[in-house]
């Protein structure tokens, strides 16, 4: 068998990694081939590189790439295929990623759904809104992860390790208000009882959002996940509980992941200035 074929069954099978796991891990190794297709050097994987910069890949991508097959890489050396290497990740500029606002959140709130989608829509919603969970998370979600009597929803994140999650009442009533619309045992079925599909799930919010009016900020499932956090820290939540709630395994990724927003500053600006407090 492939050695890179071998990786990705035992990245699936004894790892448990999720199948768009294992497409990045392809597509990172595609990009490998094709500028280079040779075993890891230190010479070869700067040159790699290198041919991903000159080529006008952003660092951010570049930074992906390199995640992907140092995974590959260490996989390689523990099984004593290769030399041990591991790619440094570029340095990137630290970006603060821009999250809804509350009013842009009100007016995703405000729809009226009609059909099976749109109701199952806004109960996926509600629940992102409310608890910070992955797109991937909720649509794999089953009647019995929900425990509507203790407001607890267990999840299954990156590598099936299981989180517990606490919902409030209001989204309670919302997505149990949904499951009485179908008898599936998927909480956010197809018509027909299947999983959603990521893909379709993203169309449908980015959808949703340019309907309700909602513009200047990126239109996904994951800036709702980010919009959770920043809400969760500016109201007084504990950086430690966020990170269980956001199913990080370290702290400082909550860290990185959750950076100030400008009106953030401002506002701490506004209490503790200096000027303002001795003109007033």
């Amino acid at each position: 068998m492939d050695l890179f074929e071998k990786f990705c069954k035992e990245k699936e099978y004894l790892q448990g990694c999720s199948p768009r796991t294992i497409k990045f891990y392809r597509f990172c190794y595609m990009s490998w081939t094709r500028l280079v297709g040779a075993m890891p050097t230190k010479t070869n994987c700067n040159d790699y590189i290198i041919a991903l910069r000159e080529s006008g890949i952003s660092i951010f991508t570049v930074n992906s790439y390199i995640r992907g097959l140092n995974s590959f890489f260490t996989w390689l050396a523990e099984n004593e295929h290769c030399e041990a290497i591991k790619m440094k990740p570029l340095k990137a500029p630290k970006n603060v990623v821009k999250t809804f606002t509350n009013e842009q959140i009100k007016r995703l709130l405000a729809f009226k759904p009609r059909t099976f989608h749109q109701h199952r829509l806004y109960a996926m919603l509600c629940l992102a809104i409310d608890t910070g969970g992955r797109v991937d998370e909720l649509i794999q979600l089953r009647r019995d992860d929900i425990d509507f009597n203790n407001l607890l929803v267990r999840v299954k994140g990156k590598g099936n390790k299981e989180r517990i999650i606490p919902i409030s009442l209001e989204c309670r009533k919302v997505v149990y208000k949904f499951l009485q619309r179908h008898e599936f045992d998927f909480c956010f079925p197809t018509q027909h009882g299947g999983k959603v599909y990521y893909r379709s799930a993203l169309d449908q919010f980015k959808k949703l959002c340019k309907k309700q009016g909602v513009f200047g900020v990126r239109l996904s499932w994951h800036t709702l996940r980010h919009t959770f956090a920043t809400n969760y820290l500016r109201e007084g939540g504990n950086l430690i509980y966020l990170s269980r709630v956001l199913g990080h395994s370290d702290v400082s990724t909550t860290q990185i992941y959750v950076r100030s927003q400008p009106e953030d500053l401002a506002m701490v600006h506004r209490k503790t200035s200096l000027l303002a407090r001795l003109t007033r």
